[in-house]
């Protein structure tokens, strides 16, 4: 297990349900929604299966309903030019504005999943140290650090098991799972690549959650994840109650927002 920093989630998505503006790069192609809000893209989006796969400026793809997309706009707006205008605009903006100065940009996703711990990398010698006995870290706001928990395997080994089957069967594979920070806590730490992956892993943890807890009443009453990137930068993490896994799982539009509200600092 790690701590890390997120790289760059992009703004884009947090822009477009958390309204939070932003400076990017010169962009070709701009995605306007049925809301009215607008999304800056390197180029034109791809459809399948009933998901737009966007891609950012930054390089990164991100993706949505297909049919959030308002198709006729959107054609109109590269139209007239609204390709190369670097802005995320909300449904009650009344014109397209030039962004902000990059210095004058607010958080993005990534940023505030770097807040939930007080560094960025943690080199091998200070990782071992914080899982001797009694060196358990603490968030900036004073949560457990869940990457310096020592690595201990779950009381029921045949229930962590059929935890993660459940999410590789949902395409999360870079699972692995310990014991949490409570005997009725599962620990799961989850490698992600991309925005769209440490959405969707989020989601399936709220799933497995609720699964587990239906299955096997009684046995894990949360769900501690911990979510790392291929260089084993931190991406965030959470502490899932049943409460909170149904939320996310009843407004799956709304993964977004559920991250910056529950990510722990």
């Amino acid at each position: 297990m790690s701590a890390r920093s997120l790289p760059s989630l992009s703004a884009a998505v947090a822009c477009l349900l958390l309204g939070i503006a932003f400076a990017a790069p010169a962009a070709a192609y701009t995605v306007v929604l049925k809301d009215g809000s607008k999304i800056v893209a390197e180029k034109e989006y791809e459809v399948r299966d009933g998901k737009a796969i966007i891609t950012l400026p930054s390089g990164t793809q991100t993706f949505i309903d297909a049919d959030e997309i308002d198709r006729e706009a959107t054609e109109e707006a590269n139209r007239r030019g609204y390709g190369k205008a670097q802005v995320i605009e909300r449904p009650d903006a009344e014109r397209v504005k030039a962004a902000p100065e990059p210095e004058e940009r607010q958080k993005t996703l990534a940023e505030l999943a770097s807040r939930s711990s007080g560094r960025d990398r943690l080199e091998p010698q200070r990782r071992e140290s914080l899982t001797r006995p009694g060196a358990i870290a603490r968030t900036a706001a004073g949560f457990v650090d869940l990457s310096s928990l020592p690595p201990q395997a779950f009381r029921d080994l045949e229930l962590a098991a059929e935890v993660q089957r459940f999410f590789r069967g949902q395409g999360v594979d870079g699972v692995e799972l310990y014991q949490g920070t409570e005997p009725d806590r599962l620990y799961a730490e989850v490698t992600t690549n991309s925005e769209a992956s440490v959405f969707r892993a989020l989601e399936v943890a709220a799933e497995a959650l609720l699964a587990t807890r239906e299955s096997h009443p009684g046995r894990v009453e949360a769900l501690e994840l911990f979510l790392t990137t291929p260089n084993r930068e931190r991406a965030g993490q959470f502490v899932l109650s049943a409460e909170l896994a149904r939320a996310l799982v009843e407004d799956r539009s709304e993964v977004a927002r559920f991250f910056v509200e529950n990510v722990q600092f």
